[in-house]
């Protein structure tokens, strides 16, 4: 802000879509505080790059019907307790976890207490549209069982639902 003040041209450039998780609001609300002029250009959600990668659509007709986007924790960094995980557990969504590969194993014992199926599909997708992206597909259950030093430290998404099983 301190370069944008001066005069100067300055460019916030984030990977995905900032008002997705991010902190768009907060920057706005800075920027008019300040008032200093700003555009805001989307970027494409790490969701739907996550399911390019994974050549899945996030919804279907019939069998997916809505797509959810949740964070997988909140500021303590734990699992948010005001998650509603009955709309979590539906297995006719396809939910996606942002920032929630240490909290996926809380989140998946509270899923499978509101009656999701263990095997129900998933992906963990690490540096979605960067240089080393990579997915793994998985069950919820099995992800869930991973052991933390096994899922590294790339940010991720997780998408489970129907469409999650789809062929790599």
């Amino acid at each position: 802000m301190d370069y944008a003040l001066t005069g100067a041209r300055v460019v916030r450039l984030k990977s995905g879509d900032a008002g997705i998780f991010g902190r768009l609001e907060e920057e706005i609300t800075a920027l008019r505080a300040a008032k200093i002029p700003f555009e805001v250009i989307p970027g494409v959600p790490s969701a739907c790059a996550a399911a390019a990668l994974a050549q899945i659509p996030l919804t279907r007709r019939l069998t997916a019907r809505r797509v959810q986007f949740v964070t997988g924790h909140d500021v303590t960094g734990h699992l948010p307790d005001t998650l509603n995980m009955a709309a979590l557990a539906d297995p006719q969504a396809t939910t996606v976890v942002y920032m929630g590969k240490r909290t996926f194993p809380a989140l998946v014992a509270a899923l499978l207490a509101h009656g999701l199926a263990p095997d129900t599909p998933a992906i963990l997708a690490e540096a979605v549209s960067h240089p080393g992206q990579a997915i793994a597909r998985t069950t919820i259950t099995a992800l869930a069982e991973r052991p933390s030093q096994d899922i590294g430290e790339a940010p991720a998404l997780i998408l489970y639902g129907p469409l999650a099983e789809g062929d790599a």
